[in-house]
């Protein structure tokens, strides 16, 4: 496999068919039916990208609590961020895709880009260990946990929802206007917020807006004794 990919990841390995599933969209494995894709790969690499991030932004963020440390992971993991790091890694290049895939412009879609970098992560995990993955990570990551200040972190009730939801990999938050009542002078909206179709949380306020970051706090506080019941279990 490619010189130039191996020498950009910082990684040189020892056992190249990993990076060529890594890099092996189903697509391609589909027509060729020969080797594997990057999925059961992906599913490793986000594992260990997790397990590495934690560790980082644990030891590197002191002053953070538990809260805005898993709110900055789930912010440095979503698929807009994976995808923007592997065109930095320049991946999507050396991306294998079936006939329909790449008239698709499949290597500039972000979830599949998302999803290589992760699968390119765990064949590194195999192929030389934690070090290896590590070393690999602390060099993408670099540059954002450098500009990383307390400001960058979103603290909006909606937007904590949201990444809290992508961290436990459940579905995206559903917003839907219930009642309005009152004068036009003085309106009240309720929203309630549903996840996977069940409601999580309902608020009231003077805006839809308001509504929904209320509804989202409510939501989240859901989300707190969900997560006490889980740690307790």
């Amino acid at each position: 496999m490619s010189v130039s990919l191996q020498n950009m990841l910082g990684h040189s390995f020892s056992d190249e068919s990993l990076l060529r599933t890594a890099l092996t969209h189903p697509s391609r494995f589909n027509e060729a039916q020969e080797g594997g894709d990057y999925q059961r790969l992906e599913f490793l690499g986000d594992a260990v990208l997790g397990l590495l991030l934690a560790d980082l932004l644990y030891q590197r963020f002191a002053h953070l609590g538990e809260g805005e440390l898993s709110r900055l992971r789930a912010s440095l993991v979503d698929q807009t961020r994976l995808a923007e790091l592997a065109l930095t890694a320049d991946i999507a290049p050396h991306i294998l895709l079936g006939r329909g895939e790449e008239r698709d412009s499949g290597r500039d879609k972000p979830s599949i880009l998302a999803d290589v970098l992760e699968a390119v992560i765990g064949a590194i995990y195999l192929d030389g260990g934690l070090p290896a993955a590590r070393s690999v990570v602390e060099a993408l990551y670099a540059p954002l946990l450098d500009d990383v200040t307390a400001t960058t972190l979103p603290n909006d009730p909606k937007s904590r929802l949201q990444e809290w939801l992508a961290a436990q990999r459940l579905g995206a938050p559903y917003y839907e206007l219930l009642a309005e009542e009152g004068p036009p002078h003085d309106r009240r909206y309720t929203v309630g917020v549903s996840v996977d179709g069940t409601v999580w949380g309902t608020g009231t306020g003077r805006s839809k807006k308001a509504a929904q970051q209320e509804a989202a706090r409510a939501a989240l506080k859901r989300a707190g004794e969900e997560g006490s019941k889980l740690r307790v279990a």
